[in-house]
């Protein structure tokens, strides 16, 4: 966590993650958080892959996020106190650590660089988010699977097909198309 933080905890800070947070394992299909619910936690991902996503009105999913290794999720709740607007469920067995967003908020107020790093985390979110939107908005279906790729070459293959498709705004058997022309073009 300090690695992806970039930054060292002292030893205040230690003593707080390590009575505090802890170790939990999540088996692939588990929902962590269901939509509405309130969260309690932040989790960050040393290994597996996670997914965000809404149910339409039609009842469909739709693919908001995807979080992997190194990668923080459940940040909504820290960040609004009210109930998740989306549902996460593991997509691999994953292995997470979990706080509590109070050890959190004792861990930012306690130092202002570290309350300077969360922030900074946020902004880098916002920032994906407003590119994602653009990409949904201004690109076509070719061109929104190859931002995906690129923005997460290590994932394309953990994350089922309609998942992605999900993500990018199509269906699954266009994306399918999409990836077999695509392979042709790399010949």
């Amino acid at each position: 966590m300090e690695r992806k933080l970039q930054t060292t905890f002292n030893h205040n800070q230690e003593e707080i993650i390590e009575q505090e947070a802890k170790v939990v394992l999540f088996s692939a299909g588990h929902t962590v958080l269901w939509e509405g619910d309130t969260a309690s936690y932040l989790y960050y991902i040393i290994q597996g892959v996670v997914r965000g996503y809404y149910i339409d009105s039609k009842g469909n999913d739709i693919t908001k996020c995807f979080c992997a290794e190194e990668d923080f999720f459940s940040t909504e709740g820290y960040r609004i106190s009210s109930p998740a607007t989306f549902t996460i469920e593991c997509l691999e067995d994953c292995k997470c650590l979990q706080l509590p967003y109070k050890s959190l908020k004792s861990i930012v107020n306690s130092n202002k660089s570290i309350g300077d790093l969360v922030s900074h985390l946020f902004q880098v979110e916002v920032s994906k988010l407003e590119d994602r939107s653009k990409s949904l908005m201004l690109l076509n279906a070719e061109e929104r699977y190859r931002a995906f790729y690129n923005d997460y070459p290590h994932l394309h293959n953990r994350i089922a097909l309609k998942y992605i498709a999900s993500y990018i705004g199509v269906r699954a058997a266009s994306l399918s198309r999409i990836r077999k022309k695509q392979k042709l073009d790399k010949n």
